[in-house]
């Protein structure tokens, strides 16, 4: 089954740790927001995902299945 990354926008603070736990994944804008893939996650990109959204201070993370 495929599936993105996604962020919640409103509460996201753009703290930047899930660049950290999820470097080949997100990306950061000049202000520390996160950028997504829009292409489906493969297998070793959801379990660097899955590292950015448990580590995530904000909870602004999620998997969206397809």
């Amino acid at each position: 089954m495929s599936a993105r990354l996604r962020v919640d926008p409103v509460a996201c603070d753009g703290v930047g740790i899930c660049a950290h736990l999820a470097p080949d994944v997100v990306r950061l804008d000049s202000w520390g927001y996160p950028i997504l893939p829009t292409e489906p996650l493969t297998e070793q990109a959801r379990r660097q995902a899955a590292r950015a959204i448990n580590g995530c201070p904000r909870s602004a993370l999620f998997v969206q299945p397809e």
